[in-house]
């Protein structure tokens, strides 16, 4: 997020959906797999999967500005997908961050502003590196816990949330630290540190992750259940 001479040069509007639940071993009621609620929920979105090889541009950001977008300049939103779920002794873990274009804009002013637009859609790009970082986070969390089926849906979905919580505290400093944007230097120093980050958490770049199925204790039920939240934030960033 960003500003200059007072004015707010882009928002970030961060969502976090979960899908917590359990399935049958075997059986016709089979539920879908995890990955597929999962990807069904992205494509539902329409939205955009980080990728390192693939960076924000202004294109993704589809949605139309408000009549009187006030001081904001552009407001991108994003989201974690996340769900877990345990079959039999199998646990499964998935977190995807990704930005959703629908709900991105830009105004005009912006993009008019060669400078101006190139500082603020870095320092969006920084935001949503920091989603990725916590993103790897979350996956490398449950690939270390425990027994994670020992733990029920309403359980599992805590540890869940209070990830996500610990993503939008990290988003908050980040602005907070660079005064949206406008600090050169701490720009620059948490621009390297998400791209450290990243790097440091490389193994756990896959987005699927499954716990090894001796380490887990038998969580099986006869039905499956899943468990949706979704949290909603608001943040701003000045040039």
């Amino acid at each position: 997020m960003t500003t200059l001479h007072g004015l707010v040069v882009a928002g970030a509007l961060a969502f976090a959906a979960g899908v917590i639940g359990c399935a049958p071993k075997t059986g016709k009621s089979a539920a879908p797999t995890l990955t597929a609620v999962i990807d069904g929920e992205i494509v539902a979105a329409d939205a955009i999967p980080w990728a390192a090889e693939r960076p924000l541009t202004w294109k993704d950001f589809r949605g139309t500005p408000p009549v009187e977008p006030g001081d904001e300049g552009a407001r991108t939103a994003y989201s974690l997908f996340y769900g877990a779920r345990c079959t039999g002794r199998r646990f499964e873990f998935r977190v995807l961050a990704a930005v959703l274009p629908r709900l991105s804009w830009v105004t005009p002013t912006v993009l008019k502003n060669p400078a101006l637009s190139a500082r603020s859609l870095r320092h969006e790009q920084t935001h949503f590196n920091l989603s990725e970082v916590h993103a790897r986070r979350m996956r490398k969390y449950f690939a270390d816990l425990q027994q994670p089926c020992a733990n029920s849906e309403v359980e599992l979905n805590a540890l869940a949330q209070r990830l996500v919580r610990a993503e939008a505290t990290a988003q908050s400093s980040y602005d907070q630290e660079t005064n949206y944007g406008r600090t050169p230097g701490k720009q620059a120093e948490w621009e390297a540190e998400a791209t450290r980050q990243i790097e440091s958490l490389a193994a756990y770049g896959d987005p699927v992750k499954s716990a090894d199925a001796a380490n887990i204790a038998d969580h099986a039920k006869s039905a499956d259940h899943t468990k949706s939240t979704k949290l909603t934030k608001a943040t701003q960033s000045s040039f």
